[in-house]
């Protein structure tokens, strides 16, 4: 399972266009298999300096689905609506690791296997 993390800002007076791009994504999101787990507003930052008001969590069945998502025509076609009515925008793809235990090990050893 591959996590995508998006914070980011509406540009002001943009809020039309980027809700239009919401509108046109979610049937792509599904082709791929894409499932939105959070989307809303910040609302408290408890450590650090992320000030975007808005985040997105989407998960993807694989890294595949994710590339076959952003490369898509219709989405390739719709992405200036986001890209045009955002900033501040990080976008991060996140892979799990399945346990905490499987975290630490990999932070010790790298990614040497076994």
């Amino acid at each position: 399972m591959i996590v995508v993390l998006n914070l980011f800002d509406i540009i002001p007076d943009k809020e039309q266009m980027y809700a239009q791009y919401l509108r046109q994504v979610q049937p792509i999101l599904d082709r791929h298999r894409a499932r939105v787990l959070v989307y809303g507003r910040t609302r408290m930052i408890f450590k650090g300096k992320t000030p975007q008001e808005y985040c997105g969590i989407i998960e993807y069945p694989s890294l595949r689905n994710l590339r076959q998502f952003s490369c898509d025509p219709e989405f390739e076609t719709i992405r200036p609506l986001r890209d045009d009515s955002t900033t501040n925008y990080v976008l991060t793809a996140i892979e799990e690791f399945p346990t905490m235990e499987d975290a630490a090990e990999f932070l010790e050893n790298g990614d040497r296997r076994e």
